[in-house]
C-alpha cells in the first residue's frame, strides 16, 4: 500500500528508483536522482537513450525498416540493440560487485516485465511519480503522438545534426528546438485530433501505474508532479545541492490550440467519460 509522505520528511538515504508515464516530469525529476547516483553508484550518460533503460526500440528488429529520416546512428549504438535479458544481466552484475544503476522506469516499458522488475528493485526508495492534472496530461501525450503519426517517432525535421534535430519533447536542448517543433508541425501538416488506440494505451497504462506499481509495492512514496518544488528536489535528492543545469518545458506551445474546437471537444468527451467511471477515484482531477 502506498504511503503519501509530507515534504517535509526525512528521507532514508538508499538507492531511488523512479516510476511514472511519460510526460510526467520525470526527467525534470530523474536529473536529482542521476546526480544522487554519481556520490553512490553508476550513472550513464544523461540523455533518455540510456537512461530509460528498459525502452527497447522494435523497429531496429524490423529486417526491411525504411524511412526518409536517418536511424542510422541508433543501429550503429551497441548498448540500444541489447535485449531486456541482457539488460537484466548487467544489473544483476553490477550488484555482485555492489554497485546500482540509475535508471528511470515510465510503466509502458515495464509492464511485461513487472514481476521481474518488482522483485529486484523491491529494497529500494520507490518514488512513483503521478500528474495530477489529467486532461493536461493526456493532451500533452496525445500532441506528441499526433506528430509522430505524422513525421516518425522520436525525430523532427531541422537544418542541424546532418539534416535532422532530435527533439525531446519534455526539455530544450538548444534555443531553436521549440521553433524546429512548430515548423515541423507546418511542413508535415500534422492533424491533431482523437486516436482512439491512444486513449486505450493510455488508460491501460494509468490502470497499471495506480492498481498494479503503487498497491504492489512495498510502501512506494506517491507524489503529484503539481506537488514539487525545485527545493525538495534539492532536499529530497541532493542534500540541498542545487544542479548546475536543469530541465525546461517548452515555453510557449499551448498544446490545446493545436487542436480545432469540434476535435478538442471530441478529446475532452472522451477522456471526460474514463475519468467520471474510474480515474477521480485514484486522485485525479480534470484539468
Amino acid at each position: 500500500m502506498a504511503v503519501v509522505r509530507p515534504l517535509e520528511y526525512k528521507f532514508p538515504k538508499k538507492f531511488s528508483q523512479l516510476i511514472s508515464l511519460h510526460k510526467s516530469g520525470s526527467t525534470w525529476v530523474f536529473s536529482y536522482i542521476h546526480k544522487q547516483f554519481r556520490k553512490m553508484g553508476i550513472t550513464m550518460p544523461p540523455n533518455n537513450l540510456y537512461s530509460e533503460f528498459f525502452y527497447i526500440d522494435r523497429r531496429l528488429d524490423e529486417k526491411n525498416y525504411t524511412s526518409e529520416l536517418d536511424f542510422s546512428h541508433k543501429v550503429k549504438n551497441e548498448f540500444i540493440k541489447r535485449s531486456l535479458e541482457e539488460r537484466f544481466a548487467l544489473l544483476e552484475l553490477l550488484r555482485k560487485f555492489g554497485l546500482e544503476l540509475a535508471q528511470k522506469a515510465h510503466v509502458p516499458e515495464i509492464i511485461d516485465i513487472w514481476p521481474r522488475f518488482k522483485e529486484f528493485y523491491k529494497d529500494y526508495d520507490i518514488l512513483v511519480l503521478k500528474r495530477r492534472h489529467i486532461f493536461s496530461h493526456y493532451l500533452h501525450m496525445l500532441f506528441f503522438y499526433c506528430v509522430q503519426q505524422a513525421v516518425g517517432p522520436h525525430f523532427l525535421k531541422g537544418k542541424e545534426e546532418e539534416g535532422y534535430t532530435h527533439i525531446v519533447p519534455s526539455k530544450i536542448h538548444h534555443g531553436r528546438s521549440e521553433d524546429i517543433l512548430k515548423s515541423t508541425i507546418l511542413e508535415y501538416n500534422v492533424q491533431f485530433k482523437h486516436h482512439d488506440k491512444y486513449l486505450k494505451k493510455f488508460t491501460r497504462n494509468i490502470r497499471f501505474l495506480n492498481d498494479v506499481v503503487i498497491e504492489e509495492l512495498d510502501k512506494p512514496e506517491v507524489i503529484f508532479t503539481e506537488d514539487i518544488t525545485t527545493q525538495w528536489l534539492r532536499d529530497r535528492f541532493n542534500e540541498g545541492v542545487d544542479l548546475k543545469k536543469t530541465v525546461e518545458p517548452f515555453k510557449t506551445l499551448d498544446f490545446a490550440t493545436y487542436f480545432k474546437p469540434e476535435e478538442l471537444k471530441i478529446v475532452h468527451d472522451k477522456l471526460y467519460e474514463r475519468f467520471d467511471n474510474e480515474f477521480k477515484y485514484m486522485g485525479y482531477l480534470f484539468q
